[in-house]
């Protein structure tokens, strides 16, 4: 009998790995639709009206100009067009 190869498990005492079957693909049909879709913006909440005027809450994007707005998270701000971000010190 010849010796065991290196790296040979099962001459080495220990058990062999299981190889799991792969999965069927579902097709498309089958597949789970998405829940969630995308929603419009809703403008009037980017906007205070304060007696004739309007005022804006978010601040104003410098790349993009007015209109487009920065997205405010806890720690930095970002356009979603062009990709600007700035991130605040605490």
């Amino acid at each position: 009998m010849p010796p065991p190869k290196r790296g040979d498990k099962a001459a080495e005492g220990q058990p062999e790995e299981k190889v799991k079957p792969k999965k069927e693909k579902k097709s498309q049909k089958d597949r789970p639709k998405s829940k969630k879709k995308h929603t419009k913006v809703q403008v009037w909440k980017l906007y205070t009206a304060k007696g004739d005027l309007l005022e804006r809450k978010n601040q104003n994007c410098p790349r993009c100009g007015p209109g487009t707005f920065l997205a405010a998270y806890q720690n930095r701000k970002y356009c979603g067009k062009c990709g600007w971000a700035i991130v605040q010190q605490k």
